[in-house]
């Protein structure tokens, strides 16, 4: 008899434990089912304190395993950032743009958004802020006054709300196919010819920025600009901006020159991505967006004749084929005698930071300053980092050369992290754009699916400090300012005067 309740407690106690990883890994589930079955639990033990005719021993250690289960539960699911997150679980798509949500199905979304504010930002561990409880007001009473709610106008709102707090990693956007939008057909001969869009209607983009700024996230208006400029290469996007093609929209054009020239693009110049990629004779992967079996993020080339190497890191992906690069790549500097080495980061929207972490590895460094944070744990807000990082060199092939750093305003959280760890350092040269966002920031990102609309909303959970404490620049600013498609020629003029 005892034996039995003693079964039925502990299998209670593991059942609260493990609503943790079934909720991260398999499917998510309301907070105040831990709540219920902790209660079970401790219904367990109460049915055995008064049936199980138990000794003293055992009532203790079912005591303290409840004590720890109930504790553990709790911190999963309320102070745990990524409790009902879609991090590690499958991304589905979100409901087309133009599906109808009644009014409480957008409010429950606009709410959930809000919930997971409250419980993950930083920001909102001292409450809600008056200007985002304000902008949920007047979103609210909109929709209230909506003839019709689609998923574009909750998508909409979602953004009203989110660009108050100024945070380029906090905002909502819908997991689309690609294949589903009509872009515009001539993006890919401008950007060949190096055109630079600069207005629309012959409104400049900063001013255009300016005027739809509610509906971006950003903390440097070039990301803003970057999204703004994203927005106006498809249908849908330019729906989102409360503009339509069917009249014709006049696009602002600047060549290498400084020439601008004007085109006005109507609704039919916005062709289906089969159409686009055959119009531009481009190679189509099925169920990839432009990808080529080919392709890596990392890669490297060595020049013998500048003495210098570049990698070249389009995303910030921490893994074994990085660090074989990397290793590779340093090996051939130290076997040729190369005497200067790039980093290609333009266009980089970030990742994992430790890419920064291993590159400086191969450098001449015992320590050097990083970033530190604080993240929000639910009620709790602990301190993460000393601001000094033990450099753990690889003594076979420390590189003693120089070190430039290539950077655009698409170079976006890692990779402005690996920028802002080589400057605060003073270990390399910048070369071209401030990235997109600033080293004093959020980040870390937990990312969820709104219930109705199938949005997705990520929120920042930590807040960082730079890594240099003493620099009051706003931005990571390059020591040689260009245009990033300019990076290159310029390091290579550094090179040969």
């Amino acid at each position: 008899m005892r034996k039995r309740y003693i079964i039925i407690s502990i299998i209670m106690n593991l059942l609260a434990l493990a609503l943790v990883p079934v909720n991260l890994y398999l499917f998510g589930m309301p907070e105040w089912i831990s709540l219920l079955v902790d209660g079970l639990a401790a219904g367990a033990l109460v049915l055995f304190f008064l049936r199980g005719n138990g000794k003293r021993l055992s009532k203790s250690v079912l005591t303290v395993l409840l004590l720890l289960t109930i504790g553990l539960s709790l911190f999963g699911t309320y102070c745990n950032p990524y409790w009902n997150s879609r991090n590690f679980r499958a991304f589905p798509y979100s409901e087309a743009s133009d599906t109808i949500l009644t009014y409480q199905q957008a409010k429950e979304d606009l709410d959930a958004c809000l919930h997971y504010l409250k419980k993950d930002h930083p920001i909102f561990r001292n409450g809600m802020p008056a200007e985002i409880q304000e902008q949920y007001d007047a979103a609210i009473k909109e929709l209230q006054q909506a003839d019709s709610i689609d998923v574009m106008l909750v998508w909409q709102k979602c953004q009203n709300i989110l660009s108050v707090l100024e945070d380029g990693h906090t905002c909502a956007y819908p997991n689309s196919h690609y294949q589903d939008q009509y872009y515009l057909n001539t993006i890919q001969t401008r950007t060949d010819a190096g055109d630079t869009l600069t207005a629309v209607n012959g409104i400049e983009l900063s001013q255009l920025l300016e005027e739809k700024s509610d509906l971006y996230c950003y903390e440097v208006e070039s990301w803003g600009i970057r999204q703004l400029k994203s927005d106006l290469s498809t249908l849908e996007g330019l729906r989102f901006l409360g503009l339509t093609a069917v009249e014709g929209i006049a696009y602002t054009y600047e060549d290498p020159e400084g020439q601008q020239d004007t085109v006005t693009y109507y609704k039919d110049d916005f062709v289906s991505y089969d159409a686009y990629m055959e119009l531009n004779q481009a190679e189509q992967t099925a169920g990839e967006e432009h990808s080529n079996e080919t392709d890596s993020f990392v890669s490297y080339t060595i020049d013998p004749d500048r003495s210098l190497a570049v990698l070249t890191l389009t995303e910030c992906k921490y893994n074994e084929e990085y660090r074989s690069c990397l290793r590779e790549m340093f090996t051939a500097v130290k076997e040729q005698g190369i005497e200067n080495v790039g980093v290609d980061i333009r266009d980089n929207g970030g990742g994992n930071s430790l890419v920064v972490n291993e590159f400086i590895r191969y450098l001449d460094v015992d320590t050097y300053r990083v970033d530190t944070c604080q993240w929000r744990l639910g009620i709790f807000n602990p301190d993460f980092g000393s601001g000094i990082n033990q450099n753990q060199r690889y003594a076979d092939l420390t590189f003693e050369g120089n070190v430039y750093v290539l950077t655009s305003a698409g170079s976006f959280s890692s990779a402005m992290m690996f920028a802002e760890y080589i400057k605060d350092n003073q270990l390399g040269t910048l070369i071209g754009e401030a990235p997109g966002n600033t080293p004093s920031g959020f980040g870390d990102i937990a990312i969820f699916r709104l219930p109705n609309s199938g949005l997705y909303v990520q929120v920042s959970t930590k807040e960082f400090f730079r890594a240099d404490r003493e620099c009051k620049d706003i931005l990571v600013l390059p020591d040689i300012e260009c245009n990033a498609e300019d990076a290159m020629e310029r390091l290579y003029l550094e090179l040969n005067p």
